[in-house]
């Protein structure tokens, strides 16, 4: 079953969006989204990190969006604009990418053994660290998880 989550940030050093697994399932990341929402200040690209991390920290509760509306809730769980961060895993960077504001940039697993998976362990899971936010104003992302 696919799933669609959405996350934004607006401030350098936190957590746009994060999906974290139960010990039911063990969520697969299989393409993400990376915009920009507002007014270019400058054309200085904002950074991403897509990381992995061991505790959720705290943000607004997104509810995963089915891409089949006969599918059932998700049982991961994804959260947004993060206060407080997750605990990142060290030397585990997924992906690192800099954006230009004015442009998107999309990621999608080329194949199966290419997603990013998350343990099937509570509160474990992954996350979008906003690392600078150059000319943005509001960081958007746009996952599609698999569970």
């Amino acid at each position: 079953m696919l799933y669609t989550c959405v996350g934004t940030q607006t401030a350098a050093a936190k957590s746009a969006l994060g999906v974290t697994a139960t010990a039911a399932v063990r969520p697969r990341l299989v393409a993400f989204t990376l915009s920009n929402i507002g007014t270019v200040s400058t054309d200085s690209g904002f950074q991403i990190q897509v990381k992995r991390y061991t505790a959720a920290g705290t943000s607004t509760a997104v509810t995963p969006a089915p891409g089949d509306s006969g599918d059932p809730a998700s049982t991961f769980t994804a959260g947004s604009n993060h206060s407080a961060e997750p605990t990142y895993t060290a030397n585990t960077t997924f992906k690192d990418v800099a954006v230009n504001p004015r442009s998107t940039w999309r990621w999608a697993a080329y194949e199966q053994r290419a997603e990013l998976v998350a343990p099937a362990t509570a509160a474990n899971g992954f996350g979008w660290l906003v690392n600078a936010l150059g000319g943005a104003t509001t960081v958007n992302v746009d996952a599609e998880v698999m569970q």
